[in-house]
């Protein structure tokens, strides 16, 4: 699976990327609510991403940085990058994670593997710039993820053109009453677990 990551030079321009569809639920899934988004590289400054889900009144219990809002309704991208550029991933290399409610609440680390990983500074989070928009029949939401915070992790400019990460987004509950799991890459686990950079889809820089 592989996802075109179109280049950028405004937010605008995030409307014409193309669609991917968080439609694999496996696991339990009480519910199985439509979701989508879209990625583009913003020139200069790093990934947009916007994520949507046709879902009413999403559970939202969830306000501050770093609350554990997978037990709400959440939207979630990942993201893992090779050592080296056009390197495969592994499931103990650097990736990182980014989490949202429809308060606009956001869990995010970063870090080697899933044990090896620490929260994003106030100053990271600031950057990521998360933001969620509620309607009447579904609710999105929106963040960046700067290349600078990459570069300082990789030790290297994590974007060029043609060049390749890795990438998945999922929409999650883990809540008994609604509790479900979608990915836009299938996941390989016979339980729950969103952590496996090897499963992610590539994505290539266009």
């Amino acid at each position: 699976m592989e996802y075109q990551v179109h280049t950028i030079s405004t937010r605008a321009e995030l409307s014409a990327c193309p669609v991917f569809l968080i439609d694999h639920f496996q696991w339990t899934c009480q519910r199985r609510p439509a979701a989508w988004g879209r990625m583009g590289y913003l020139r200069g400054t790093g990934l947009c991403v916007e994520l949507v889900c046709e879902e009413r009144d999403p559970l939202r219990v969830y306000h501050n940085p770093q609350d554990p809002v997978c037990r709400d309704s959440a939207l979630e991208a990942f993201f893992a990058f090779g050592d080296l550029p056009g390197e495969p991933v592994r499931n103990d290399g650097f990736y990182c994670n980014f989490e949202l409610n429809a308060n606009g609440a956001m869990y995010a680390k970063l870090g080697r593997g899933r044990k090896n990983r620490r929260p994003l500074t106030p100053k990271e989070y600031a950057l990521c710039a998360p933001r969620a928009q509620l309607g009447a029949q579904n609710w999105s939401v929106e963040l960046t993820v700067p290349k600078a915070l990459l570069a300082s992790q990789l030790g290297r400019a994590p974007f060029s053109p043609g060049g390749q990460f890795f990438c998945n987004f999922y929409k999650i509950s883990e809540s008994p009453e609604i509790e479900h799991y979608a990915s836009f890459s299938p996941i390989n686990s016979e339980t729950p677990n969103f952590h496996l950079p090897e499963c992610f889809a590539r994505a290539v820089l266009v």
